[in-house]
C-alpha cells in the first residue's frame, strides 16, 4: 500500500508542476510530501532524465546540431529559438528529473540505513546537473528546488567544482557491503545497485567533467585526472561497465522515438536520415560500424556512382550559403525525401531502446587526449588508449568482424598519427560535403592532425547521445561541420546573415527559457550580468568551450562574393 500511495502523491506533484508558469511555481513548497518512497522517485527521475535529454530536445534541436542525422525540426533545428518550447526543456530537467532526486536527498540524509542510496541518488543527480549546465551554462543548483520564489544562478566554475567534489566524496562514500536499490533502474545485479559499478561510472562521469574543463581551469581538471587516472580500475574497465538505461515498455515511459516515429507516423518524410556531416568522418575511411547506424542506401534517387555508396546522407537543407552557388538542375538533394536516403536503423526507434549514457569507448579516448595533451598519465601511452577506445566502441555497436576492424585501423587518417589519403582520384573532395565546403579529411597542413584524430573517434563513438557531442564539438572546435545554411531569420537566430548570405554556425547555448525571465528574471538578468560575457545569447561561449572553429572555404566564399 505505501507504494501505491507515493505514486498517488509523485502524480499529484507532477500535475501541480505541469502547468506554465516556470521555476518559481517549481519551488513553491517541495517539502510538502511528508513521507517518500526512494525507490520510486529514483526510478522516476532516472526516466524523466531520459525524457529530457533524448526526447523531443534531441530529435527537434540536437541531432540537427550534431549531425549524426536529421529528422523534422522546426526553429530550433534550424538554430533558433522557440520560447515555450525552450521552457518545457528546462522544466523537463528540472521539475521532472531532479525534483525527485531532491525529495530523496531531503528525506533520507543523515540516515544510514540509506548511505549508499544516497550516495546513487547524489551521483545521478551530478550527472543531470552535467547535463543541464552543458546546455544553459549558468544555471540555478545550489538553491534550485528549496521552496523559495527567487532563485539565484550559480556560475559554471562554481557548478563544476561542485559537481567534481561530490561525484569524489560519493564514490568514495560507497560501501561495498552496504545498502542498495532493490530496483536499480541503471546499474543493476538481480535488480539489486551494482555497487561497483557506480562507484565506476561517478569516477569516469568526473573523468569526462575534469576533461571538459582542462580549456578553462587547467590546475582544477589536472589535480582530478591525476587522482582518477592513479587508480584506473575505478574507471570503466571494459564495456560491462557501459552506462545504459532502458526506456519502459508502457505508454508511459516507453523511448520517445518510438512514439514520434513508429506510433505516430503520417508521412513518408518521418525518418531519420544520415546526417551528411557525420558520413564525412565515416563513410570515406569504410567505418564498420556505419551498418550499426544506417541502412543501405537504395534508392534510384542516390547520384550513379556516388563515392560513398551503399551510404547516402542529407545535408540539413539543399540551400546554398551565397545564391547563385547551385541551381536546382544540380542539386542532387532538391526534393529529395527524407526516406530516401539512409536512414537510423528500426532498432534506434524500440519502445524499449537501451540508451548509452556513458561507455568505456569514451573513457578509453578521453585517456588518450589527457595523454596526449600532458593532463596527465597512466598505464598506457595516448596511441594504445586510443586503439582501445576504437574497439571497445566496435564491440559496444556489434561490430565483430576482425578483419574491418583491423583494415579500419591501419587506415590513413585512421591509424595513429597518420593522415587522410588526398592522393585518391578525388583529392580532398572524397571527404567533403556535396557543397565542397566542410571536409572530414585529418591533415597535415592543421594544426594538430593527432587531437583531431583523438576528437573524430570520440565523435564517432558517441552516436546518438546527441548532448555529449555536442558538448565535444564545443569544447574541442577542430570538426569542420558543414554550417546551417538555410537558419532561422528570427526566433533570436545565431547568426542568419543577410539575404544572399545566409549560414550560421552551431549554437553553443540554449538562451534562458522564457518562463525564467518572467518569473525569475532579477537572478537571470543577474546572471547574464556577471557570468555571460555574450549575453543571453545562442552563440555565447559556455566558460569551457573554445571559440567557434571559423570555416575558411565559406569565409573566401563569402568575403568574394561581397
Amino acid at each position: 500500500m505505501k507504494n501505491i500511495v507515493n505514486i498517488i502523491l509523485l502524480s499529484g506533484l507532477i500535475a501541480l508542476f505541469s502547468c506554465t508558469k516556470g521555476f518559481e511555481e517549481m519551488n513553491s513548497n517541495p517539502n510538502q510530501i511528508s513521507e517518500v518512497n526512494p525507490e520510486y522517485l529514483f526510478n522516476t527521475s532516472v526516466y524523466e532524465t531520459l525524457d529530457a535529454s533524448c526526447g523531443e530536445i534531441k530529435k527537434i534541436a540536437l541531432d540537427n546540431y550534431v549531425q549524426y542525422n536529421y529528422g523534422q525540426t522546426n526553429q530550433f533545428g534550424r538554430y533558433g529559438n522557440v520560447p515555450t518550447t525552450n521552457s518545457n526543456y528546462f522544466k523537463a530537467f528540472y521539475n521532472y528529473a531532479l525534483l525527485p532526486l531532491h525529495l530523496i536527498i531531503e528525506d533520507i540524509t543523515g540516515n544510514p540505513e540509506y548511505a549508499n542510496r544516497l550516495a546513487i541518488v547524489r551521483i545521478w543527480e551530478a550527472y543531470v546537473f552535467s547535463q543541464v549546465t552543458s546546455i544553459w551554462g549558468p544555471v540555478p543548483m545550489s538553491g534550485a528546488l528549496a521552496g523559495t520564489t527567487s532563485i539565484p544562478y550559480d556560475d559554471e566554475p562554481t557548478i563544476y567544482r561542485n559537481l567534481l567534489s561530490t561525484l569524489k566524496e560519493c564514490a568514495a562514500a560507497i560501501d561495498l557491503s552496504g545498502d542498495v536499490f532493490n530496483n536499480d533502474p541503471v546499474f543493476s545485479v538481480d535488480g539489486k545497485s551494482d555497487l561497483k559499478k557506480w562507484i565506476k561510472f561517478a569516477n569516469s562521469l568526473r573523468l569526462r567533467l575534469a576533461v571538459r574543463i582542462c580549456n578553462a581551469d587547467r590546475e582544477l581538471a589536472m589535480s582530478n585526472i591525476s587522482e582518477l587516472m592513479a587508480d584506473e580500475d575505478n574507471l570503466m574497465t571494459g564495456n560491462e561497465d557501459n552506462c545504459i538505461v532502458k526506456w519502459g515498455d508502457n505508454e508511459s515511459t516507453r523511448n520517445y522515438y518510438y512514439d514520434y516515429f513508429i506510433v505516430q507516423t503520417s508521412n513518408d518524410d518521418k525518418a531519420n536520415a544520415a546526417g551528411e556531416g557525420f558520413l564525412m568522418h565515416t563513410a570515406p575511411y569504410n567505418d564498420p560500424r556505419l551498418p550499426m547506424f544506417f541502412t543501405e542506401c537504395n534508392s534510384p534517387q542516390m547520384p550513379a556512382d556516388f563515392h560513398w555508396a551503399p551510404y547516402w546522407g542529407t545535408p540539413k537543407t539543399d540551400h546554398a550559403p551565397v545564391s547563385g552557388l547551385i541551381d536546382d538542375g544540380s542539386n542532387p538533394y532538391s526534393g529529395v525525401p527524407m526516406t530516401a536516403f539512409s536512414v537510423m536503423l528500426d532498432s534506434y526507434f524500440a519502445q524499449s531502446y537501451a540508451q548509452t549514457i556513458m561507455s568505456y569507448a569514451e573513457v578509453c579516448l578521453l585517456k588518450s587526449e589527457i595523454s596526449y595533451l600532458g593532463l596527465g598519465s597512466g598505464s598506457r601511452n595516448a596511441a594504445d588508449y586510443y586503439r582501445l577506445g576504437i574497439e571497445a566502441s566496435m564491440q559496444q555497436f556489434g561490430v565483430t568482424d576482425s578483419d574491418a576492424i583491423s583494415t579500419y585501423l591501419s587506415t590513413d587518417g585512421i591509424e595513429w598519427g597518420t593522415t587522410s589519403n588526398l592522393e585518391n582520384p578525388e583529392g580532398e573532395s572524397y571527404f567533403m560535403d556535396y557543397l565542397g565546403l566542410s571536409s572530414g579529411a585529418i591533415k597535415d597542413t592543421e594544426d594538430d592532425p593527432i587531437y583531431h584524430q583523438i576528437i573524430m573517434q570520440q565523435y564517432i563513438a558517441l552516436f546518438n547521445q546527441a548532448i555529449d557531442a555536442w558538448t565535444l564539438i564545443r569544447r574541442s572546435q577542430v570538426l569542420d561541420l558543414p554550417p546551417h545554411y538555410q537558419p532561422e531569420t528570427g526566433y533570436g537566430a545565431v547568426n542568419a546573415g543577410s539575404a544572399d548570405v545566409q549560414f550560421a554556425y552551431i549554437p553553443q547555448r540554449f538562451v534562458y527559457p522564457s518562463t525564467e525571465l518572467q518569473d525569475n528574471a532579477a537572478e537571470v538578468e543577474k546572471a547574464i550580468s556577471k557570468y555571460l560575457e555574450g549575453g543571453d545569447n545562442m552563440d555565447t561561449k559556455l566558460w569551457w568551450a573554445k571559440p567557434q572553429l571559423i570555416n575558411e572555404r565559406l569565409q573566401e566564399l563569402v568575403e568574394n562574393y561581397n
